[in-house]
């Protein structure tokens, strides 16, 4: 299951993997003749053999020069399309997460999430860019030189070949020890993500509550924890390195005292005993690079699986487009025997709910803290789906009703504004144009003059104002106004609106819902709200 999963994230890529590989094995294969080339050149500079010198080292040379320009396409295709796979799965990643489906209980954290899309899509790209090339080159080179050490010398190619069940037993015992504790060291490592992402988002409220010391003693115990991790991971690692380097260093002696016996007895000329080392370490070389890339590719299995992960977190159903009319024509909303309840909760929110909110009324929703309110508008826009019951959206009256099931289709329908502070990082002009990112200047300015935002044209930058991380240089009340505009900017006939005047003044409110009023003469408006101030300019009262 994850080889298929790791082959499908690989689509698009595998040709430039197969160049990068393709360019290392010839740098390998060139390598191999380099060998060769110089046993020829010692051996007509000793006289233990006759031909042309001048041309065996022009030989060396141009196997020199193709060995420098298949690494240079290497090394260069390898990192062109690491960047380019990173992107990739981050995308896909990123893609996916904004489809989820939402049930009002996140699985994980956003630091978490964070976490994953960047370390872990960074060690999937390097490994399928990188280590993975690597471990084919060096499979290539090992069985090459093997073979052509075998050609030279049989029984030295036997006598070095017990050094491989040392290298694969090293890695058989250490490998699920590793697993374990990679996985756990990135565990840590996205809990530290979320506590350094929600104390600095949360900064003041922690200095207030003179709790900074308390934070960062909670950051260095993880950290602590991380290294102590990190430590047993490397002390296994150091021991399974050790053990196999162990085995290369006696497998490249047991080469030299072959080459040196074979010169003491005049069995072999100087420039075999070249090629032996030459061999040797051709051998060696690979072996060492196949056991540097053990935890790699072990951490590699965690990233894939931490990505797979998200990958199968559930999405939303696909909804066919809203046949439902345009915003010019009023839209009404129906519970029919609704009930609902959040996962791992006993007492539901709503139970055989019923409600109709007519085309074109305007309706405050009223009720204690975690009565429904905000669920109700969250099952409007299909967020949130009730465990029995129907909700539609409605045009007409009487026997000439068209109605529709709420969906992801039905929300082009819907201008919510939720509560609390929305707004982006970004100017002012970038948040209102998020909604629409044609509007005009006048557009921008009506929506805020009618979300009674005009304070924004006082501004020094005006519309190019910077807002901050959750609209930092705003006061709430100024943030709430603007995200109004910026809903006000979206077509739609029905408004769901939560606490939208909780931050305002009396004054100020008053002055919003009397432009409100005026502009939404064919919207259906839902006002989720505490403030008695909204009351007068609705036509009915829920409370829930």
């Amino acid at each position: 299951m994850m080889i298929r999963y790791i082959w499908g994230i690989t689509s698009g890529f595998r040709g430039r993997i197969t160049i990068s590989a393709t360019a290392g094995i010839a740098r390998v294969i060139t390598g191999l003749i380099f060998v060769a080339l110089s046993k020829r050149a010692v051996d007509l500079a000793t006289g233990d053999a006759t031909g042309n010198l001048v041309l065996c080292v022009a030989g060396l040379v141009c196997a020199l020069m193709v060995e420098l320009i298949c690494a240079a396409i290497g090394n260069r295709t390898t990192e062109l399309s690491e960047a380019d796979m990173k992107n990739s799965i981050q995308k896909r990643l990123f893609t996916h997460l904004m489809s989820t489906k939402w049930n009002g209980n996140e699985k994980y954290h956003s630091g978490e999430v964070l976490s994953r899309l960047t370390e872990d899509c960074r060690v999937a790209a390097e490994c399928l860019c990188q280590t993975v090339p690597t471990a084919m080159i060096a499979t290539v080179q090992l069985v090459g030189a093997y073979f052509f050490l075998w050609y030279f010398s049989p029984l030295l190619a036997i006598t070095l070949i017990v050094i491989l069940p040392l290298f694969f037993f090293a890695g058989k015992v250490f490998f699920r020890k590793m697993k374990v504790l990679t996985r756990r060291i990135r565990d840590i490592e996205s809990r530290l993500q979320e506590k350094m992402q929600e104390s600095l988002q949360h900064r003041i409220l922690l200095l207030t509550c003179r709790q900074t010391l308390r934070t960062i003693d909670a950051i260095s115990a993880l950290h602590h924890s991380r290294y102590s991790i990190i430590r047993r991971r490397t002390n296994i690692t150091m021991y399974s390195r050790t053990a196999v380097i162990a085995g290369f260093e006696s497998g490249y002696l047991a080469a030299f005292l072959w080459g040196i016996h074979g010169l003491y007895n005049g069995t072999i000329s100087f420039g075999m005993m070249t090629a032996y080392l030459q061999l040797a370490g051709q051998i060696q070389r690979p072996l060492a690079e196949l056991a540097r890339l053990l935890p790699g590719l072990i951490q590699s299995h965690t990233a894939f699986s931490r990505i797979s992960e998200i990958e199968r977190m559930p999405v939303e159903e696909e909804s066919s487009e809203s046949e439902m009319p345009g915003n010019l024509t009023p839209l009404g909303i129906s519970f029919h025997d609704v009930s609902f309840s959040y996962p791992g909760k006993e007492t539901p929110v709503m139970s055989k709910f019923n409600h109709i909110f007519a085309p074109g009324s305007k309706t405050a929703i009223m009720g204690e803290t975690g009565a429904g309110k905000s669920t109700l508008l969250r099952m409007i826009l299909a967020l949130l789906t009730p465990q029995e019951g129907e909700i539609d959206i409605f045009s007409g009256s009487g026997e000439d009703v068209t109605a529709m099931p709420v969906s992801s289709a039905t929300r082009g329908q819907i201008v919510y504004v939720p509560q609390g502070n929305s707004l982006l990082s970004g100017t002012i002009r970038y948040n209102l144009r998020t909604a629409k990112p044609d509007a005009t200047e006048e557009e921008m300015r009506a929506a805020l003059h009618d979300a009674a935002a005009d304070f924004v044209f006082d501004l020094k930058f005006g519309l190019e104002t910077t807002c901050g991380e959750h609209g930092d240089g705003l006061s709430e009340g100024q943030a709430q106004r603007i995200a109004i505009a910026r809903g006000l900017l979206r077509p739609g006939a029905i408004l769901l609106l939560d606490e939208i005047s909780a931050a305002l003044d009396e004054e100020t409110e008053k002055q919003l819902m009397q432009r409100l009023s005026q502009r939404t003469g064919l919207n259906t408006i839902l006002f989720v709200t505490h403030r008695p101030g909204v009351i007068p300019f609705c036509d009915d009262i829920l409370r829930i």
